[in-house]
């Protein structure tokens, strides 16, 4: 979704205590805030690990080196040091709502949820406003989505991003009309190229892969270099059962896009290939906290016959998404073959349970006459 990322850089603070080369903390801080705001982040990471080192409860250089972090997509690394800044400065609105960011770029909007609800409660903060609407749109809660979309039109009827949701949330509620009038002002307010990249995210969302491709396939024809777009394309082409052109897009996003690696590497997976391995691996490292890369890549293991390899990486997975059959289906194979069947069994078990659990859910759904 098109959103406005702002990220804060805290203040500057003296320090006395020397770094490096004699340099005191306050100088290095400086000069890594320099490298920061010309975005040579290799020597902004450097400046702020030394600051770090010297002082480690300095607020400043921990919030600003989450800000590299999270600009290089190393997403796991600027949540862990947020988090440890805000034990040190728990009130900080711009360590929380940097925070939040980085939970909404590792699209974990359950985690983003509580703190922009928390932020956006001030009407003034516009900016967690629309952030609340996208972890509420993206945890299919439209209607609520809604509720803070359309104020927020109203008072800026030219944001794209917000014309975007407006026009999924919509589309999603079945309100077609509102969808496409949403749609067509956002068109307008964009450049072609984006506004054909955001037309493929919404019929990508909306479940019309084939418009998808073809708003995807626009959007390269304007800005063939744009990564994000080979991204969603390769996504799409994945949906449409067409695999090697969607493994070349995915591999034209670049090896440093975390969503990519992980749809890369699950396609490779699904097809038995070795060289899912290195790509899942790397996606595992990006984001430690995500139970896809470790599922596919305990699968390849499993397809390999390296039980061993398997076994601890769908464990993790299991722990991390208790109520993924898929994932326990997986795990009881390993357990299997490493010849402990009672282990196995309790895994095949809880793939029944959770199986019977979805279709009373569905019939549920389908008894209530509500949408699923």
């Amino acid at each position: 979704m098109l959103l406005r990322f702002c990220f804060s850089v805290a203040l500057i603070l003296s320090f006395p205590v020397a770094v490096r080369g004699g340099e005191s903390a306050q100088a290095v801080f400086e000069k890594a805030a320099g490298a920061l705001a010309a975005r040579d982040y290799p020597e902004a990471e450097r400046g702020f690990l030394a600051v770090l080192k010297a002082e480690p409860s300095n607020v400043a250089a921990l919030g600003n080196l989450g800000v590299v972090y999270s600009r290089t997509d190393r997403q796991a690394k600027a949540i862990e040091v947020y988090r440890q800044a805000l034990r040190i400065a728990p009130r900080d609105r711009g360590l929380i709502t940097n925070l939040g960011l980085a939970y909404v770029k590792q699209e974990q909007f359950a985690k983003a949820l509580p703190i922009f609800e928390r932020l956006g409660a001030d009407p003034a903060n516009l900016q967690a406003r629309e952030l609340l609407a996208t972890c509420r749109l993206a945890l299919g809660n439209a209607e609520s989505a809604l509720a803070i979309l359309e104020p927020l039109h109203a008072s800026d009827p030219a944001n794209a991003g917000v014309l975007y949701m407006l026009g999924v949330a919509y589309s999603k509620l079945k309100r077609t009309a509102e969808a496409h009038d949403a749609f067509a002002r956002m068109m307008q307010s964009v450049k072609p190229a984006q506004a054909n990249f955001l037309m493929g995210k919404a019929s990508y969302e909306t479940g019309d892969f084939e418009h998808a491709a073809e708003y995807f396939r626009q959007s390269l024809k304007d800005d063939p270099e744009s990564r994000n777009v080979h991204r969603e394309l390769g996504k799409t082409l994945i949906s449409l059962r067409d695999n090697d052109n969607a493994e070349s897009e995915l591999r034209q996003a670049g090896m440093d896009d975390a969503e990519a690696l992980y749809f890369l590497g699950g396609l490779l997976a699904q097809a038995g290939r070795r060289d899912a391995i290195p790509i899942l691996l790397k996606a595992r490292d990006v984001n430690p906290e995500a139970w896809g890369p470790l599922y596919y890549l305990g699968r390849v293991y499993l397809d390999l016959g390296d039980v061993r390899q398997a076994l601890p990486v769908l464990e993790r997975a299991a722990k991390l998404k208790p109520d993924e059959a898929a994932i326990q289906y997986q795990l009881g194979r390993a357990l299997q073959k490493a010849g402990r069947p009672a282990g196995a069994s309790a895994a095949f078990a809880r793939v029944k349970e959770l199986k019977a659990r979805s279709l009373k859910s569905e019939i549920d759904v389908l008894s209530s006459g509500r949408e699923p």
